[in-house]
């Protein structure tokens, strides 16, 4: 039997976050506050015996992990998944959200009808298919899991754990951006999910234990 806890966490905040710029496949430094959420979000899980601990492939990312693992009271070997990468913005990437808003029609459709979005206007992601990739991710962490019982800290991206943890909470992925349906998934916050597959079982169960959980950042 498998039983997986998996502790969901988003990168520390960035400089493209507080100046609200679109951050995908391009990056941006971790700010100093950043910095901090990550090592207190570390200090926070430092007796979870993490037996692996996966980010995706960019910096802002792998840097919220070993800031974490570095607090951790175990050695844990570390991993890098692309597939854990934030939703590709193409064109986009690096725009001041409001002038978007203002000038881009279809803009708007990306942050309020996943449905009707075609991201050939961006020449990015479409949710579909960031939806796959970051599922295909949590099978390749589980597939590689040393042991069938533990713990394993990922490290990935707020647009693409909101809709992951939306759809696993047996949630609708069109509505995923309604901020009242599913809010957005803040810096350095934890959502835990637990993996189960019996031995008599073909395909496990995915649960959502907490979601964007963020109380140990408050002093």
């Amino acid at each position: 039997m498998k039983d997986l806890n998996l502790y969901l966490i988003r990168h520390g905040q960035t400089e493209w976050n507080i100046k609200d710029h679109m951050q995908g496949s391009l990056n941006s430094p971790l700010t100093s506050e950043g910095i901090l959420g990550a090592k207190v979000t570390g200090k926070h899980l430092k007796n979870i015996p993490f037996m692996q601990a996966y980010s995706s492939n960019k910096q802002r990312a792998m840097e919220t992990r070993d800031y974490i693992v570095n607090e951790n009271n175990l050695t844990i070997p570390t991993y890098e998944l692309a597939d854990l990468s934030e939703m590709d913005f193409g064109i986009w990437e690096g725009k001041h959200v409001p002038s978007l808003k203002k000038e881009v029609p279809e803009f708007i459709t990306y942050l309020t009808d996943p449905v009707n979005f075609d991201a050939s206007v961006n020449q990015g992601e479409n949710y579909l298919d960031v939806l796959a990739r970051m599922q295909r991710a949590l099978n390749t962490i589980i597939e590689n899991a040393p042991q069938d019982k533990g713990n394993i800290l990922v490290v990935s991206h707020g647009t693409v754990l909101r809709l992951l943890l939306c759809v696993l909470n047996g949630g609708d992925w069109r509505l995923h951006r309604d901020q009242d349906y599913f809010p957005r998934t803040l810096n350095t916050s934890i959502s835990v999910v637990n993996y189960r597959q019996d031995k008599n079982q073909s395909e496990g169960q995915y649960t959502v234990k907490s979601y964007n959980n963020v109380d140990h950042l408050v002093n």
